[in-house]
């Protein structure tokens, strides 16, 4: 919008004409989207602008999947960090050309250890072992052990913890998911609990994902703190972490 900058100075665009700063005239560009599309000289930004909208299309149905246990473990970049790992995976793919490159589930070992929350990481936090694996329609989550008051580094005011698994299987070509139910879920436990031992949590899917189909399992831990025996989130989220441990 144009600004009257002095008794006769403008700075802005009026009438097709921009006036600058520094008191000069000139005429608006035409748009150049015709040059952008056909242009030659444009051919490596298309490219890049393609793989980069497709990139931005498979974090977002990305995080749509696993979106409840996103909204409690996740940074105000994350969308942006997940696209650029997004990229990096279609950079890998070797069979299309430059621009027309595409997800392939095989090429999917950059998203591993992907931390949704910047600020708060997996091993700062949980220092239990634990194993991610899949066989059929289930992804298991395996603790052989877990003694909560050393295992874990629960911030100050924490009263409370929950270990959160998650799993997801998405068909990148037509950006749809299925999410896994998890049966039995660990709960929200008191940090000074009794150990456990050989603990599995199982995330189970209504049917077999397909080969082409890439599925995701999710570790965090969530922070609470007691009060009068409601939970309540602590610290609005930023202490928790979350992190993509399986990926096939």
């Amino acid at each position: 919008m144009a600004q009257q900058t002095g008794i006769l100075g403008l700075q802005g665009t009026v009438g097709g004409l921009v006036f600058r700063k520094d008191g000069s005239v000139a005429q608006k560009p035409a748009s150049n989207k015709a040059a952008f599309a056909s242009a030659p000289s444009r051919a490596r930004t298309r490219e890049n602008a393609a793989e980069f909208g497709l990139a931005a299309s498979y974090s977002k149905v990305l995080r749509d999947s696993l979106r409840v246990a996103i909204a409690a473990a996740s940074d105000s970049r994350v969308a942006a960090r997940l696209t650029k790992v997004m990229r990096e995976v279609i950079g890998l793919d070797d069979t299309n050309d430059r621009g027309q490159r595409v997800f392939d589930a095989s090429n999917s070992a950059p998203l591993l250890g992907f931390n949704f929350n910047a600020g708060a990481g997996i091993a700062q936090s949980m220092y239990f072992p634990f194993e991610v694996t899949g066989s059929g329609a289930q992804v298991t989550m395996s603790i052989p052990s877990i003694n909560p008051t050393s295992d874990i580094a629960a911030p100050q005011g924490a009263t409370h913890f929950e270990v959160v698994f998650a799993a997801s299987a998405l068909d990148m070509e037509a950006l749809t998911f299925t999410n896994a139910t998890v049966a039995a879920p660990l709960g929200v436990l008191p940090i000074n609990n009794a150990p456990l031992l050989n603990q599995s949590v199982v995330a189970t899917f209504a049917t077999a994902p397909t080969d082409a189909e890439l599925v995701v399992g999710v570790v965090g831990i969530n922070f609470y703190q007691q009060v009068n025996g409601k939970n309540y989130p602590l610290n609005n989220n930023s202490t928790n972490p979350l992190a993509i441990e399986y990926v096939a």
